[in-house]
């Protein structure tokens, strides 16, 4: 073997492993931070954000270093390398404290920022310049490389040195792929953290092998030659410098759009999250290869069905809705993104500009991410930079459309073309939105999502036409309230007499006026307090600051002003309270209830073994914990089923049903450590879950597990 291919052959592994430990890294930091935060979606689009900017910083570095030469480059970087294995080392050792230290702040946006650059700032720096250094290397050699498929590339090709960026980005997808099917379900997060430090210690050794075919007398990226006759750029026409900073800019802030959109009412699995991000990989794959038929009209024309086809699912709301706008959204994010980076690929320059080219691609992604995760959810009281990413994407793809020959000398309106376009999708998204007869009375949005109240004018019989309040977060209704005397100390929503009312009926202290003392995490409206008796203490945790803030006004809601018995608001993620509580003696709980899930996101931490066993430390011996259920698309029945197993307590389950308009159908499920009766009203209405037609599971643990097999088939 030639030392060239040898070459070339260990730059490709080189790239491909360096960028394969990239993204592996993202799930596994959005897995161990999500705990941290409550579970909230916003932590993978924030923490994309912080990546694009570490991003950013190794391209910079790479620009900067390139400009060196070849051995001082190979003597900077190894040094760079075996910092980041260091560091990587030192935090697979520290990682347990981070639960004591991180998600204690009023501002979780920017401690997540904080944490990923605290956690893995330095090695995600080394490993995302790592390509860019190998490609200048193989540049200022005179050599391509190859393109990691066994075949040689000739001296001198941009196009092969290029191509290096779609190895790297195959690197990525399988590192992505690898981490929800492999790693996350088996592998617990301690061993998962060690795997990647040493993994980096590989990646170092296999970097120092490549850097033996520097050698010392040959200079950096300032020098950089390349034989114009071997590409087409000898005789295209100049770059457009503004595509390197806007395209990688609208298709960053597309993502990050779409998983925001999707991940408002759905579990934010690491599942999803990798899908949207292998999309969005593969689409830079396809942009930067050969495959021309996907950048180009049929790429456009495909992108463009994507769009429309997103345009009219996101009305949809509730069962059935996620995978529709789950598709589109893929569709949009390959097909749109496949177009956009094909054209980044022609606005290439030559490989004397090859890290400035880079350098441009991860400002401009990284500007892009920022725009959605921080300044979006300021700017907006819901997720407006959905469609605005879209109707940019319609914009450029319509830019991108190729002009018919006769056409040429309109070329001039080409830009006003491409503006109608994007409005005429902007009107399709509208027209297909959904709508509603209600007023909206508040609407905000933070970290945790977005929250909104309207009101609807509902008749009830001889009462004639009553306001109805509702509490939506995101498409799910989190609560309601009919603003009358009439309705005045009635359970509304889930929280009927064959709903959430059982876990009181059914208490022997509650039923015989005895005093109770009741946990109930999630707010809400607050539509439980309605049972309370001035005997009565009655918790409520609630992380998220604006359901605080709704709940406790009495304009919108009153169940809690009006109620009778003490009440105490505890802010802050009910798993960490609870565990202070326990710490301190705290008096345990008769009556625990978890209804802490928006639409389907149900935090992880919150469903763990663990705590579930904290559930029962805090509750009385003969207490009852009562799980609210009701989910679109995860279903909680198996995992109930497997804690009761793991823990050898009893549950039982029941469907309510609506027994009159201001309540709604819901699945609840109690459990007790003794065989308990339940006695409510209404008992011959309910449908029973037969456990035994419930699928078996194993429970998830806070290291080890996944959400993935809950998810409705």
């Amino acid at each position: 073997m030639t030392a060239d291919r040898q070459q070339a052959r260990v730059s490709a592994a080189a790239v491909f492993c360096g960028s394969c430990l990239l993204f592996l890294i993202q799930p596994l930091l959005g897995r161990t931070l999500l705990p941290l935060f409550g579970g909230s979606a916003a932590v993978w689009t924030i923490s994309l954000a912080a990546y694009q900017l570490l991003l950013l910083a190794g391209y910079t570095y790479a620009h900067g270093v390139a400009r060196r030469r070849r051995s001082k480059q190979r003597a900077v970087h190894l040094s760079l390398l075996c910092a980041a294995s260091a560091w990587a080392v030192a935090f697979a050792v520290l990682r347990p404290a981070l639960r004591t230290v991180a998600g204690n702040t009023e501002q979780p946006a920017l401690e997540v920022l904080l944490c990923v650059l605290a956690c893995v700032g330095l090695p995600y720096v080394a490993l995302a310049a790592g390509s860019t250094v190998v490609q200048g290397w193989l540049a200022a050699r005179g050599d391509g490389g190859g393109c990691g498929d066994g075949t040689d590339a000739s001296p001198g090709s941009v196009a092969s040195v290029y191509r290096l960026y779609a190895v790297s980005n195959l690197g990525s997808f399988a590192g992505l792929l690898v981490y929800p099917f492999v790693l996350e379900p088996f592998v617990s997060l301690s061993v998962q953290w060690w795997a990647v430090a040493l993994g980096l210690c590989g990646y170092t050794g296999l970097m120092a092998c490549l850097g033996r075919f520097v050698r010392d007398g040959e200079s950096g990226g300032a020098v950089m030659v390349e034989e114009a006759d071997s590409d087409e750029l000898a005789v295209r026409r100049p770059v457009r410098v503004w595509t390197w900073y806007v395209l990688p800019g609208v298709t960053s802030f597309l993502l990050n759009a779409i998983v925001a959109h999707l991940f408002t009412d759905v579990t934010p699995l690491p599942l999803v999250w990798v899908a949207m991000l292998s999309a969005f990989l593969l689409s830079y794959v396809v942009g930067f290869s050969s495959w021309r038929w996907l950048t180009s009209s049929i790429g456009i024309i495909l992108a463009a069905v994507s769009l429309c086809a997103a345009a009219i699912v996101q009305g949809q709301w509730g069962d059935g809705s996620f995978l529709p706008n789950a598709a589109a959204g893929l569709g949009v994010i390959f097909f749109g993104g496949s177009v956009l980076h094909g054209w980044l690929y022609e606005e290439r320059p030559e490989t004397t500009r090859l890290s400035h080219y880079y350098l441009a691609i991860a400002a401009g992604g990284a500007v892009g991410g920022l725009l959605a995760s921080l300044v979006a959810p300021r700017v907006f009281t819901r997720v407006t930079e959905y469609p605005l990413a879209l109707g940019l994407c319609a914009l450029l793809l319509a830019l991108r459309l190729p002009w018919p020959q006769r056409l040429r000398r309109l070329s001039a309106v080409r830009p006003v073309f491409a503006v109608c376009c994007a409005a005429l999708w902007l009107v399709l998204f509208g027209v297909m939105s959904r709508r509603t007869a209600s007023n909206t009375l508040f609407q905000a949005r933070n970290f945790y999502g977005t929250v909104r109240v309207t009101q609807t004018l509902e008749l009830f019989g001889q009462a004639g036409a009553l306001p109805v309040h509702y509490l939506w977060c995101g498409q799910t209704t989190h609560g309601l309230q009919v603003r009358s005397p009439l309705f005045a100390g009635r359970g509304t929503s889930y929280y009927g007499a064959t709903g959430g009312g059982i876990a009181f009926s059914s208490h022997p202290a509650y039923r015989e006026g005895r005093g109770v003392k009741v946990g109930i995490v999630g707010l809400g409206a607050g539509c439980l307090a309605s049972y309370g008796r001035p005997q009565d203490l009655f918790r409520f945790y609630e992380i998220n600051p604006l359901m605080i803030q709704v709940a406790g006004a009495p304009q919108f809601f009153s169940f809690l002003n009006d109620a009778p018995m003490r009440i105490d608001l505890v802010p802050g993620d009910a798993r960490k309270m609870l565990e202070r509580e326990q710490a301190v003696g705290d008096p345990r709980y008769d009556i625990l209830m978890i209804d802490a899930y928006s639409g389907d996101a149900v935090p992880y931490h919150l469903a763990t073994l663990e705590a579930f066993r904290l559930y029962f430390e805090r509750l009385e011996e003969d207490g009852v914990l009562a799980m609210h259920v009701s989910n679109w698309h995860v279903d909680l029945l198996p995992l109930c089923k497997a804690v009761a197993q793991a823990l050898g307590v009893h549950p039982y389950g029941v469907v309510g049903v609506a027994e009159n308009s201001v309540t709604t159908d819901a699945m609840w499920v109690f459990m007790t450590r003794h065989p308990h009766r339940y006695l409510f009203p209404g008992q011959m209405s309910v449908r029973e879950v037969a456990w035994e037609r419930v699928r078996d599971i194993v429970v998830p643990a806070d290291e080890r597990g996944s959400l993935l097999p809950l998810l409705r088939r």
